[in-house]
Order: C-alpha cells, then structure tokens, then sequence
C-alpha cells in the first residue's frame, strides 16, 4: 500500500495531464467588474449550447456571477503571456480588472478582451456546490463571436493539486 504523500504525488502527476485551455472570465453587476484566469472549462452541452466552468469558492467574480447570473469567456490565443501575466495574480477587490487591456462591450454589457481569439456571452443556469473548494457553473452560451483566427492556449499542470 502507497503512503498517502506518495498516493497524492502519483495522482497529482496524472491529474496534472488532463489539458486545459486558458480563458478570461469577466462579470459586471452594477458597478463591479471582475475577471480572472479560467482554465477548467469544458462544452457540457449541444442544445443548449452550454459550457461548465469551475470557480473557487474564494473567487471575488463569483459573488458577481451569482448576482448577475452573467459573465463572458475570452479564449486567450496560443503563446499569448500578456494576458495571463496581467490576470495571473487575480485582481484585487477595488482595482479596475481591465486597466491596460483593451476590452469590447458585448450585448450583456460584461466586457470581453479584444486581444482574445473569440468569446462567449453566457448565462448561467446553475451553480453546483459539491463539497469541494469549487463550485461549478453551468452556463448556457446565448452568443459568442471569432475576433481573429488561430489556436487556443492550451497547458498542462505540473500536478492535480495546484494551478
């Protein structure tokens, strides 16, 4: 029998092997916009079209989602660090999340990243708490638009357990 750490090492390694893509995820409710690095979003659905998106509990943006039950994903393009760089650390409660970065106003009115591949408008139709430190957001897309062809961001973790 494995010892725990070594048990968690070994899944951590194989967990970190599932790909990921990398997305801005934004919210507005009335004067508060928020966005951060998503990377665990998955297509859940044809008809509707709909889209899952994992958000820790933590998160300042989920309070806006559940608020708003709104919130657009950017596709960020392949090899494109200025964006992670610019979200990676989170943004901080009281600071602009779109200071520096240039944005569209979609039909929702929550900002989409105009360096972005594409982005998805969506509405959420539930939010699933499954004891875990995330949440999941099930989202159905009501529009979305391809701002400039080309490949998606893609990455592997190093392990399961941490981004």
């Amino acid at each position: 029998m494995e010892h725990s750490d070594e048990r968690k090492h070994s899944i951590g390694k194989a967990l970190g092997r599932v790909p990921s893509g990398v997305f801005i995820l934004t919210a507005r409710y009335g004067e508060q916009s928020s966005a951060m690095i998503a990377s665990w979003v998955q297509q859940a659905s044809f008809h509707p079209p709909t889209v899952s998106i994992a958000i820790a509990k933590d998160r300042p943006i989920a309070q806006l989602i559940r608020e708003s039950k709104h919130c657009v994903l950017s596709v960020v393009p392949e090899h494109d660090t200025s964006l992670m760089k610019r979200y990676a650390r989170g943004v901080k409660p009281g600071e602009d999340p779109f200071k520096g970065v240039q944005t569209i106003e979609t039909t929702i009115g929550v900002p989409a990243l105009a360096a972005a591949l594409a982005f998805l408008e969506l509405r959420v139709i539930q939010i699933c708490d499954f004891g875990a430190d995330h949440d999941l957001v099930i989202a159905e897309v009501t529009s979305g638009k391809v701002l400039r062809e080309g490949s998606s961001f893609m990455h592997l973790r190093g392990s399961g357990f941490r981004y």
